[in-house]
């Protein structure tokens, strides 16, 4: 059957593969649908030339799967070929990691266990495919519907390309499709404007010598602004990277904290997140210097309100007694401002309030903001009279009524109702009496006010009726 093959067909490829059948045969192996028909190998090579031309004379010099690709498509071997076609957008993929930038892949790519085992472009090996494409749609490195394709061509790979035993005929009109994918997505691939002008700010820091102007920051946000979420976050997480490195230089340090600081407003909350929970892990794995410089990252960015949660609630209770500490001391005017400035950097929302550092912060803030019997500024710091406010005004109904509770035992050492710390009080009851509260909420406020209004707001508490109405809203010990 082989030799009237030959004899019908009588072109060099034809002839060539007939005895490979042929040699198969002789060595008792196997020769029926090892290789694909003449008709399919056919359709192969007359579509090769034009997508081989379509690809840069400098990108082909060194494509050497595409040559595998071609001599198994034209033996007739299509899914070895599959496999080499996967291969070659292995290497181009990694040549776009390396190109926009291989840190801040790794930075996506990898668990913060392990990012220090990946260095450079030998470790890219070390990734999974899957991961691979996974983090360049992340980055936007690719698009979502190159991912997609990719994802296919790789499930094609592992399914019935040579890589795995299996019994399907890959015909070729398939595999030209899966090589049309690799050549116009990823090999002729341009990176996006924006993708290119990240890479270029994050060279230009790394590279600086002198200080970033107002001006130069001014213009980067106002282009940055333009950008997806995604690739402003991108940005973000590689001006971080810069950031933490050992061998950055503090010129390079201190323009990318300065770029950072105007790239933030333009990102994603889970951005933001991802980078505060940095510093606990940086923390638990002893790495002292780069849980500083993660923290310098935040407090520059505004973003301490962004730490993991165990984080927050540490720094904002060991701030707490700090502020306690200074009320308490001498100059408590000078001394309490900072403090309130800090703790404040870790809270934006009610919500960012760690649950079980609530009532110590509720009742920190309370005692300072009613402060001192004194008529000087009203007894309370004046610069951090703000910042006792606008947590009181980020109070949810539930928080309100955790600081009423708290209240009591203030008013108890209040002696005059018309005392500086009793005006103080009312100014935060004033504060607390907002439209979205429960009727029954802003019942018990108004008859707070009503005590005040006749100058025995201290002893409200022990009025029987309001026991009697803030029955089972106020739970008191």
């Amino acid at each position: 059957m082989c030799e009237n093959k030959i004899i019908k067909n009588s072109g060099d490829l034809v002839e060539q593969v007939t005895k490979f059948e042929l040699m198969l045969n002789n060595l008792g192996l196997p020769s029926e649908n090892i290789i694909a028909s003449v008709d399919e190998r056919e359709n192969i090579m007359k579509m090769l030339p034009q997508l081989m031309n379509s690809i840069p004379e400098s990108q082909k010099r060194d494509a050497t799967y595409l040559s595998r690709f071609v001599a198994g498509a034209a033996i007739g071997l299509f899914d070895a070929s599959l496999n080499y076609v996967w291969n070659e957008v292995v290497i181009s993929l990694r040549q776009k990691i390396i190109y926009f930038g291989i840190d801040t892949f790794f930075d996506n790519a990898v668990s913060d266990k392990v990012r220090e085992q990946y260095k450079n472009e030998e470790d890219l090996s070390g990734i999974k495919d899957k991961t691979m494409l996974e983090t360049l749609r992340k980055l936007e490195w690719i698009s979502n519907v190159v991912y997609l394709k990719l994802c296919h061509i790789l499930d094609m790979r592992n399914q019935i390309g040579a890589s795995h035993p299996n019994t399907y005929d890959i015909n070729s009109f398939e595999l030209l499709g899966w090589l049309k994918t690799c050549v116009t997505e990823v090999i002729n691939d341009k990176p996006s404007s924006s993708a290119v002008h990240i890479k270029e700010i994050v060279e230009g820091i790394k590279k600086s010598t002198s200080p970033l102007g107002d001006i130069t920051i001014e213009t980067i946000g106002k282009e940055v602004e333009k950008f997806s979420s995604v690739m402003s976050g991108t940005l973000l997480r590689a001006l971080f990277g810069i950031c933490i490195a050992e061998d950055t230089s503090d010129e390079a340090r201190k323009n990318a904290l300065k770029l950072s600081k105007e790239i933030w407003k333009y990102c994603k909350d889970d951005v933001k997140y991802d980078i505060g929970e940095r510093k606990l892990y940086f923390r638990n794995n002893f790495h002292a210097a780069k849980e500083a410089l993660t923290y310098q990252f935040l407090s520059n960015c505004d973003g301490l309100s962004y730490l993991s949660l165990t984080e927050r609630s540490l720094e904002i209770s060991s701030l707490c007694d700090d502020l306690q500490a200074a009320h308490n001391g001498w100059d408590n005017y000078y001394h309490e401002p900072p403090i309130a400035i800090k703790i404040m950097r870790h809270i934006s929302r009610a919500s960012g309030i760690p649950k079980d550092r609530e009532i110590k912060l509720i009742r920190t803030f309370l005692e300072c903001r009613i402060g001192r019997e004194v008529s000087y500024n009203q007894g309370v710091s004046p610069g951090a009279v703000e910042y006792y406010d606008s947590l009181f005004k980020l109070l949810t109904e539930e928080q309100i009524i955790i600081a009423l509770t708290i209240m009591k035992y203030q008013m108890e050492s209040i002696s005059s109702g018309t005392s500086v710390r009793a005006k103080n009080a009312r100014k935060i009851i004033d504060i607390f009496l907002q439209d979205d509260i429960s009727d029954r909420l802003k019942e018990i406020l108004e008859y707070i006010v009503g005590f005040d209004k006749r100058g025995r707001i201290n002893v409200v508490y022990k009025d029987q009726g309001f026991k009697d109405l803030s029955k089972g809203i106020l739970k008191f010990d």
